[in-house]
Order: structure tokens, then sequence, then C-alpha cells
């Protein structure tokens, strides 16, 4: 049995100033599909994007002309093409992405839990590795996840090793806690107690029994992504809680020293 949760990428079709209209609209499409593990119709694009649905169709047909996407003949779903693929391919292997999958595999035979690498992206926190846990009950994680800083694993100790005062940055993160002053003065608290004990410990409110530990990755004195191990709580306490922050702690080490594109940490 898995264990999954996902949140869902809102796009908007108002392009930002200084952008081309189609490019910005092209990039919209691509995002979705990318997004998307088994495609997406031309209708479905068309209401995830609020594009015109005629708009979507041309622009589909020039994205496919040009090898960006695909369309699957049988499903008549959009899926990337070739030169989508083939430009992933050439940007994970400049990335130092491999070499990081190789310490979260380690991360995986050292704790038994699904292991993830994720970058700070604005107020968020994305997943750009995770190698899953050998174990039938286990999280499955799924790069391009997103959280929000403050209700990660992740964020959490992105926040609490960052360059700024904790109570500045509790007072920053205020207006977007569901409990305001209070959820604040709790954020404070937690972000000490991750700093004091070097990883932080996060159970996921919108999975009961779901547990995240996680470690910053400390490269020239800035924190810009992140290692973190999840699996049952059950299993992520005790001992084997501190076993998990001690091997996170090492492969931050690992890490922190690999050339991370900056493009995939403020794309």
């Amino acid at each position: 049995m898995n264990m999954s949760t996902e949140e869902g990428t809102t796009v908007s079709a108002a392009p930002r100033a200084g952008e081309v209209r189609s490019v910005a609209r092209a990039g919209l499409l691509l995002n979705a599909v990318v997004d998307a593990p088994r495609g997406l119709s031309l209708t479905e694009l068309a209401g995830t994007t609020e594009l015109n649905i005629s708009t979507v169709h041309r622009l589909l047909r020039t994205l496919c002309s040009e090898g960006l996407l695909c369309r699957d003949p049988d499903s008549e779903r959009f899926l990337p093409g070739p030169l989508l693929m083939r430009l992933a391919r050439r940007s994970l292997s400049s990335a130092g992405l491999p070499e990081a999958a190789d310490a979260l595999r380690g991360l995986v035979e050292a704790t038994g839990e699904t292991a993830s690498l994720g970058v700070r992206r604005a107020g968020e926190t994305v997943v750009l590795l995770s190698l899953p846990s050998p174990e039938p009950f286990r999280y499955d994680g799924r790069p391009g996840l997103r959280r929000p800083l403050w209700g990660s694993a992740m964020g959490l100790v992105i926040l609490a090793f960052g360059d700024r005062p904790l109570e500045d940055v509790a007072r920053e993160w205020e207006p977007h806690l569901p409990e305001g002053e209070k959820a604040a003065a709790a954020l404070h608290s937690e972000l000490l107690t991750t700093q004091f004990r070097g990883f932080a410990v996060v159970d996921d409110p919108l999975s009961p029994g779901l547990r995240a530990v996680a470690a910053p990755v400390i490269t020239d004195g800035r924190v810009r992504t992140a290692v973190e191990v999840q699996g049952p709580a059950a299993r992520l306490e005790g001992p084997r809680l501190e076993q998990a922050g001690t091997a996170l702690r090492d492969a931050a080490l690992l890490l922190q020293d690999l050339p991370i594109s900056l493009a995939l940490i403020e794309g």
C-alpha cells in the first residue's frame, strides 16, 4: 500500500509585464503537459490554462511540429515531445542530479524510507528528485510536488537555517498561516527547535501517520536546497528518528558540493 499526497499546480493565462504573449502561452501549455503523467487532451489543456480552445489548438500544432510536444494517436493526449525530452536529459546531466541521485540512494539504504531532494522557489519548496523506499507501505514522492515553506519539513529547515532572524521569518509568514499570530508563534518555536536539533520533523496533516524528516544542504553559507526522508511515523520515531537525522546530515554534506543548477533552484 502506498501513501501519496499531491497538490495541483495553478497556472495563469495572463502574461507578466515584458513577456511575449504567444511564448508565455506556449509555456503554460508545456508546464501543464509536463505536470500531467498521462498527458492532457486539447479540451483539458484549454481548461487548465484558461485559454481559448482555438488558441490552444494553434499553439499545440506549432509545439508538436517543433518536437516540444507530441500527440498520442490512440488517446489523443499531448505528451512531451522528443526535443523536450532531449533538453530534459541534457539539463539533468549538467545539473548535478545524477550525483544527487547517488546520495539519495544511500539515504534510502540507510533509513529504509523514501528520500527526496527539494529546492526553494519563492514561498514554496519543489521536489527535484525522489527515490522510493523498498518497503511495501511507503510514501511515494513525486518530482514537481510543491508545498508552502512553512508546511513542509524541507521548507522548515530552509527557513530555520537561512540568514534572517527567526522572529522576522515567523512574522513575515503570519499573514499566510491559518491561525495568524498564534500559528506564527508556533512556527517560531518550531524553527528554533529545528535549528537546535539540526533537522526538521513534520507530521503531514493531510495524511495521518505520514512523517517527514529533513536536513538543510548548506552551500557557500546559503541554504537553497534540502534533503528529506518520508515514511510512516511509527518507523520514524525514537532511535530510528535520530538515526534518520544523522543519515540526513551525512547526505547533506555529500550534496553541498554538487553543482545543482541555479536554473533548477531559481526557475
